[in-house]
């Protein structure tokens, strides 16, 4: 029988089939079919790779869901502490604002409030609970909570209720502006 040649480091270092594991050190939660770990060599850094999706919730100190993601593949650079979510990536913050994107990248080394923390340069669609939404063309960039939020290139819809009361603010002008 000929021999083939493997390349070694195409082969995890640890396959997992039908994960949930909870990730004491950074409160998370996560759930995949298969979790791959390859680790450092010669010539790259240890990552774990979830090749058929990911899901991830974050905890508060008292167990409190502060957050999701889930996404069809992701990667986790063990030594940056960097995550990659690529494809079908729909993130949600505590309020329950939603972030639709292509992909998504969380640094964990990040400063809490820094807002460079969870980011994109993709289009990514964010609706807020009430139904109103913003469209990032180009990507976004938030903290750890997803809360403080910097679009780029973006524009979005909201909903307006609108009273008696403002209907008539509209028509009649306070005096001030009559006599433009």
């Amino acid at each position: 029988m000929p021999l083939v040649p493997v390349d070694v480091r195409a082969i995890p270092t640890v396959h997992t089939v039908g994960v949930s594991s909870l990730v004491s050190d950074s409160r998370l939660r996560m759930k995949a079919k298969i979790w791959d770990i390859y680790s450092e060599d010669s010539t790259r850094n240890s990552y774990w790779y979830f090749p058929e999706g990911i899901f991830v919730e974050q905890f508060d100190s008292l167990f409190h869901v502060t957050g999701s993601i889930i996404a069809d593949t992701a990667y986790y650079f063990e030594k940056t502490k960097l995550w990659r979510a690529i494809g079908n990536v729909v993130a949600k913050n505590a309020e329950g604002t939603t972030f639709e994107t292509s992909e998504l990248f969380w640094d964990q080394n990040a400063p809490a409030n820094s807002t460079n923390a969870i980011y994109t340069h993709q289009q990514v669609k964010i609706t807020k609970i009430d139904g109103s939404f913003q469209n990032g063309r180009s990507g976004f960039r938030a903290n750890q909570s997803l809360k403080n939020i910097f679009l780029f290139s973006g524009d979005g819809e909201m909903n307006v209720v609108e009273s008696p009361d403002t209907l008539q603010q509209s028509t009649n002008p306070p005096d001030s502006l009559r006599r433009l």
